[in-house]
């Protein structure tokens, strides 16, 4: 999900950005989520947003 405010910004994005919180907030919500595996954070000039790459997250 990249939503960033650089040159190819998305002309919804601030529809994709209220859609965005509502799912992390239901999906964080959840009793017993965890994450597995810890993401990498990078930082994208194109995009002038960050990057997480490869976070893997359980339930149970």
């Amino acid at each position: 999900m990249s939503f960033g405010d650089g040159h190819h910004r998305c002309p919804g994005c601030y529809v994709a950005l209220q859609e965005t919180d509502v799912f992390l907030t239901r999906l964080l919500s959840l009793e017993g989520l965890r994450t597995e595996r810890k993401p990498s954070v990078s930082w994208n000039d194109l995009i002038s947003g960050y990057e997480l790459r490869g976070l893997t997250v359980a339930l149970g």
